[in-house]
């Protein structure tokens, strides 16, 4: 749905329109050292349900449990600034499940993500590769291809007020209980054949019971049942248990190193972005993002902010500047800008540190311009790298040039050239790291 508000441009689309692309960002890669050196880091955040109990949890690790995450959860972790994150349970039916992309998100922004025993496996399985952390042995069967199915580790429980109480039993843990039987009390053969019967049961109908009365149990003798029911119930392997265990004995001890923020640029769809400030709270949908909207919330004036469109617009074209040159922020340059910035609320430091970096780019960019001879002030050499930037991209309109050139380019902006840049999201990350957070969350943007 297009914006209800535009910058006043001229009409027509003359000029060379670029390659349809994704909005990189100038933070990541560009600092050389953990960006996050010296930023104070908030705390563990435990997403857990019926996997384990709290108490026992926290008997374990000291952290912030919150229940089962669902879309949306890992933003709002990274908003109240969290330093590590366990995924362990998360819903699967209902309503959406924990996004791959807000993870992948926490991860490049420097949060260590952890996953086990349940919708923590399952995603560590997919995304280890991209840094996530797995634990256990569930983690290693999605990983190897031992299992597949996401619906291996569901099971039906009960309200949280009554303990996630289970009312089914996950089929991991059917799995690692017959295979310890193996062999002294069913044969290899007899397990494979009760996992395959179980696996053909809808999730929420997996019991012990029901295993036993129906498949291939029900042509066993009455003592072979009894034999095998005898197993579970003094030798019956929680796995899903011992997995969240494994991971929170992990991280409690630190046996892992934290790693520095990545080495590579991030690659950012607007549409992510979108969806995470709806995920943070700072708009109620997608398509609710009216900048106009979103400034009269602020308490910004019309004319700010349109100032503020040509102020990004500018930043995003000088940092495609320095995208195409190679340009590298130091960590000084870094420090310069954040002592131009009060301390951000309701941002993810991560979040924050990545604004930083991308402005500490440009800023980097404008010196090595100015170093060499390319203008004589900031001003000029911004806006004769913007135009370096479109003779080099072949952009021009109607009979336009040089300073009339750039003016164009820039009340255009990004999107006219096929980038994939959302000035709602570009205008609620502004606002937020010039603290208008509060502002912005305490009443519903719409």
């Amino acid at each position: 749905m297009a914006q209800a508000w535009q910058p006043g441009i001229a009409s027509g689309r003359e000029g060379t329109r670029l390659a349809r692309r994704e909005h990189w960002e100038l933070g990541f890669g560009t600092v050389r050292k953990n960006m996050t050196d010296g930023v104070r880091l908030g705390p563990v955040i435990v997403f857990l349900g019926p996997t384990l109990s709290r108490a026992d949890a926290a008997k374990i690790l000291e952290a912030e449990y919150r229940p089962p995450a669902r879309r949306g959860d890992v933003h709002r972790a990274l908003r109240d600034r969290c330093r590590t994150i366990v995924l362990i349970d998360g819903e699967f039916h209902g309503r959406p499940s924990v996004w791959q992309r807000e993870i992948l998100d926490a991860i490049a922004e420097g949060t260590e993500v952890h996953g086990s025993s349940s919708m923590g496996a399952l995603r560590a399985a997919e995304l280890h590769s991209f840094g996530m952390v797995g634990h256990g042995r569930i983690f290693e069967w999605y990983r190897d291809g031992v299992i597949e199915a996401d619906d291996e580790v569901a099971l039906v429980y009960g309200p949280p007020e009554h303990g996630y109480m289970p009312r089914s039993e996950p089929l991991v843990n059917i799995r690692a209980t017959l295979t310890a039987a193996v062999p002294c009390v069913i044969s290899a053969d007899e397990r494979d054949r009760l996992i395959e019967h179980a696996s053909k049961l809808y999730y929420p109908e997996r019991s012990w019971a029901r295993l036993l009365d129906t498949g291939p149990a029900v042509d066993w003798s009455a003592d072979r049942r009894a034999d095998l029911a005898k197993f579970v119930s003094q030798s019956y392997i929680d796995q899903k248990c011992c997995d969240a265990i494994e991971a929170l004995r992990s991280v409690a001890a630190a046996s892992l190193q934290r790693r520095d923020a990545l080495a590579t640029s991030v690659p950012v769809n607007a549409l992510w972005r979108r969806e995470r400030c709806v995920s943070e709270g700072f708009a109620p949908s997608v398509s609710a993002m009216d900048p106009a909207v979103i400034a009269k919330q602020a308490g910004i004036t019309s004319q700010e902010l349109h100032d503020v469109w040509r102020e990004l617009s500018e930043l995003f074209f000088v940092g495609a500047w320095a995208h195409d040159h190679g340009i590298i922020a130091k960590t000084s340059d870094v420090a310069v800008v954040r002592r131009q910035f009060a301390p951000a609320e309701y941002l993810a430091q991560g979040r924050i540190e990545l604004l930083l970096a991308t402005r500490a780019t440009a800023n980097a960019a404008v010196r090595t311009f100015l170093a060499d001879g390319g203008a004589r002030d900031s001003r000029t050499a911004r806006r004769a790298m913007i135009l370096d930037w479109a003779n080099s991209n072949g952009v021009r309109h109607g009979e336009l040039h040089g300073d009339a050139l750039v003016d164009w380019i820039i009340a255009a902006g990004p999107n006219h050239f096929g980038f994939l840049w959302h000035f709602g999201v570009e205008l609620i990350d502004h606002l937020r790291l010039r603290g208008y957070g509060r502002a912005l969350q305490t009443g519903a943007v719409s």
